[in-house]
């Protein structure tokens, strides 16, 4: 803590009181530091991994228009931005590629009350509900889940997908 301390040009005694300010800040807003540290390090991770924090309604009017305007154009770039993010995880230095994938995804998408990625041996199950998508919208999110799924070596075997609802059944490729 004095290393921290002579790093901010602050005393121990100054450092330990900038600690405590800080702790009771955080109380008041009923938070504790973990969970304050947990939450930037989600937002420099999303970051990190390219995405943009932007208005929920003008992202899906967006997605509409583009969707309106070329569909076929926009599902490829939401495949392919799939495939992309996935890819950071296949060729990441994790034991639990697809587990770390899993769990950002679930972080990053907080606006989906409903986010399911089940893994069992050769086979992955995916439900998403989210009552605000758009009909557009739903359908590039299934794009974009569908290149993630390639990259990590599955194929879409099974589909259900209406507005705000997508079910994915998914099987490991022979390679």
């Amino acid at each position: 803590m004095n290393k921290i301390a002579k790093e901010s040009d602050l005393s121990l005694y100054g450092f330990v009181n900038r600690v405590f300010a800080l702790t009771l800040r955080a109380n008041d807003l009923g938070v504790n530091l973990s969970t304050l540290v947990d939450s930037r390090e989600l937002l420099k991770s999303a970051k990190e991994s390219g995405f943009t924090l932007g208005l929920e309604r003008l992202w899906h009017e967006m997605a509409e228009l583009a969707y309106a305007k070329s569909e076929k154009q926009s599902l490829k770039s939401w495949f392919d931005a799939g495939v992309w993010f996935a890819k950071r995880y296949v060729t990441g230095e994790t034991d639990e590629p697809f587990e770390v994938f899993k769990n950002d995804l679930e972080a990053f998408t907080w606006n989906i009350p409903e986010l399911k990625l089940k893994k069992k041996a050769d086979s992955v199950s995916v439900r998403i509900v989210s009552p605000r998508f758009t009909e557009a919208y739903t359908l590039l999110f299934t794009s974009f889940i569908e290149g993630a799924l390639e990259a990590f070596g599955y194929k879409i075997e099974g589909k259900e997908v209406s507005r705000g609802i997508i079910r994915l059944e998914a099987v490991r490729t022979q390679h």
